[in-house]
């Protein structure tokens, strides 16, 4: 497979930009909530290193599903099922670990095969979201709209409609480890490698500027031999393996297979690449962009609830600052 050499299909950016717009997002929300917070009193809370573990620990599963929604968003898709792909995970993997443990398997052995499983899991989701949307021809807001409901689904028949507890209320140590708010937490930490991954996958590789030159302009990128199936294939799968991480953090950090898990997440995740500088119609985005925009969602939340306003304020402030982002990015594109 050759590189993409059409001055009509943009090569992928060769250096890891930083993004302007997020950067000044998250730099004015940053602000807003330091001068408010401040006039309460509160703002050595506010800036304390307990804090900033908890928006750590609250932002990673978001961050690392986002890193997946990247992809997926750059090669001109969406991804609807991430947030009950989650779900299925944890599910799934206190399915497999449970059955294990009753036959008789060791805990670090059944533990590291209900991960696999997990995982796994999420990357078969993320497989059948892009042959759906390449051998059906399915637009992804309808195929990944249908694993959403399928995906759900499943987790409540697996979970037979209830919270899947440990056996016995023995929580495995690992479990502990990545589940407990700390700047040392395991899953934190992949979430750096996964992040640096993603991004040398976009910036330095072949596949990387297939990517790129898909959702840029899918006829161009197929005539210059890019095989445009297969990329949608595997970036929806990529991203399924990314979701399946989540879950597994998101199992560690609820200590349960739970089938209601992840609700709203993958609006959540949209929202932040979408305000980090990614375009929904494809060719535009980076991973920078995307972490960036996980911050701003979480200084927000964190922010409304330590300023104690209703609730409400952090829906409107979010759904301003979407607005305000996409708006300024057309202005910007229509100037050119």
């Amino acid at each position: 497979m050759s590189a993409v050499s059409s001055p009509d299909a943009p090569p992928a950016p060769r250096t890891l930009a930083l993004p302007t717009g997020p950067w000044v997002g998250f730099v004015a929300v940053l602000v807003l909530f330091a001068l408010l917070i401040g006039m309460k009193g509160g703002l050595g809370t506010f800036l304390s290193v307990g804090n900033l573990e908890v928006l750590l620990h609250e932002g990673t599963i978001p961050a690392i599903v986002g890193l997946g929604m990247l992809l997926v968003l750059i090669s001109g898709g969406i991804d609807l099922s991430v947030g009950a792909v989650v779900a299925l995970v944890t599910v799934v993997t206190m399915r497999v670990y449970t059955a294990l443990q009753a036959q008789g398997w060791a805990v670090p052995e059944a533990s590291a095969v209900a991960v696999v499983a997990g995982v796994a899991a999420g990357g078969l989701c993320g497989w059948v979201n892009g042959l759906l949307v390449t051998r059906l021809d399915l637009p992804p807001f309808v195929a990944t709209l249908g694993m959403f409901g399928i995906a759900r689904g499943v987790a409540v028949w697996l979970a037979e409609r209830t919270t899947l507890a440990f056996p016995g209320g023995a929580t495995p140590e690992w479990v502990l480890d990545l589940g407990r708010t700390s700047i040392a937490n395991l899953g934190l930490w992949s979430l750096v490698a996964l992040a640096v991954i993603t991004a040398v996958v976009l910036h330095l590789t072949v596949l990387g500027r297939h990517i790129y030159a898909v959702g840029s302009n899918e006829a161009t990128a197929r005539l210059c031999g890019v095989n445009v199936p297969r990329t949608k294939v595997l970036v929806y799968t990529l991203s399924g393996f990314l979701t399946g991480w989540a879950g597994i953090i998101m199992f560690a950090h609820s200590n349960s297979g739970n089938p209601t898990l992840g609700e709203q997440l993958e609006l959540d995740v949209i929202t932040a690449v979408v305000i980090g500088g990614a375009s929904l119609g494809g060719g535009k985005g980076t991973v920078v962009g995307a972490l960036l925009g996980v911050a701003i969602l979480g200084l927000i939340k964190n922010g409304v609830s330590l300023f104690n306003v209703p609730v409400e304020m952090q829906y409107i402030l979010i759904g301003v600052l979407l607005l305000a982002n996409v708006a300024l990015n057309r202005w910007r594109r229509g100037g050119r």
